[in-house]
């Protein structure tokens, strides 16, 4: 009964703290998306219109890419968006099926934090070589720590999801 109360007080701290994280890195993401869009329009119009392309507008764009990316990630998995197959795990009974899905997270926490601690590191050697864009001589670091940003974001949700299916595990 205690382990029960625990867990459950533990899920509701991590949605408490992924919730809020999870939307406003995905708002984030939205902007940039919606600001690399327009980028590309103008970069197109300009090329075709007036013969002069944005100078970087592609450097820029690959720099949005990684924000995009890795700051929608964590809402996706909040909603339960990813691809899941059941082909075999749906036979199971619910007991078995949230065992097995803990297992999993349990791995998909290991795995991104993993990713978090490579890119923390990776963006920590950047900012000391003083790595930048060839074209707009933009440091890279930041755009690195988007992705630790955001893969920490994920790595904290599939955490919630681990304590959220050992609790669905104990109430069946």
């Amino acid at each position: 009964m205690e382990m029960r109360i625990l867990l459950g007080k533990t899920v509701r701290f991590f949605y408490l703290l992924t919730r809020p994280l999870s939307t406003c890195l995905n708002y984030i993401a939205a902007g940039v998306l919606a600001a690399m869009m327009f980028l590309t329009g103008a970069d197109v119009a300009f090329r075709y219109l007036f013969n002069s392309p944005i100078s970087g507008s592609y450097e820029i764009t690959q720099y949005m890419m990684p924000i995009v990316i890795a700051f929608g990630l964590s809402r996706c998995a909040m909603e339960k968006g990813h691809v899941n197959v059941e082909l075999v795990i749906s036979r199971f009974s619910a007991r078995t099926k949230a065992c097995m899905n803990s297992i999993v997270n349990i791995f998909f926490f290991a795995l991104f934090a993993l990713i978090t601690w490579q890119s923390l590191l990776r963006a920590i050697g950047m900012m000391a070589s003083g790595l930048k864009s060839e074209v707009l001589a933009i440091p890279v670091f930041p755009f690195v720590l988007t992705v630790t940003l955001g893969s920490g974001a994920l790595s904290l949700v599939a955490l919630k999801d681990v304590f959220e299916f050992l609790a669905e595990a104990l109430r069946s």
